[in-house]
């Protein structure tokens, strides 16, 4: 079994928003692997992502994905990354989560675990949820 746990906090509250940036906090646990880690988003990007996990098929060539980071002395930074991407014709996705210390980004975790098309849909109603305040956090499930 393999999940990623997605938290959000406003800087407010989702009915309050006092600032375009609040933390999102990540965790992801597979067999092999696992991490946890935080950054300062836009809850514009999150819900952004949000949207496009109801997308079906996902185009081989386009994979679901969302990346979070910063430039520092011209060099970028990637901090939080997450790529959905179909493994096959029977609706398998892989998932491929970075999760990187936002103090030194070389210090990271990377993995992946399979995910389906009804997973992410379970996912999307979960940080629908997260997102308007109405829970804690939002899980995608996995093997």
């Amino acid at each position: 079994m393999a999940k990623l746990t997605f938290r959000y906090r406003y800087d407010g509250t989702p009915k309050l928003i006092l600032d375009d940036f609040g933390r999102l906090d990540l965790q992801v646990v597979t067999e092999d692997r696992s991490g946890r880690g935080g950054f300062w988003v836009q809850w514009q990007d999150v819900k952004e992502f949000c949207g496009t996990l109801g997308t079906y098929p996902i185009d081989a060539t386009q994979p679901l994905s969302a990346e979070w980071g910063y430039t520092e002395d011209e060099v970028y930074h990637q901090v939080l990354s997450i790529t959905i991407a179909p493994v096959d014709a029977l609706g398998h996705l892989r998932v491929r989560v970075t999760i990187a210390d936002e103090h030194d980004p070389i210090d990271c975790v990377k993995t992946s675990f399979q995910a389906t098309y009804a997973d992410l849909t379970s996912l999307q109603v979960q940080l629908v949820a997260l997102m308007a305040g109405d829970s804690e956090e939002a899980t995608l499930r996995g093997s």
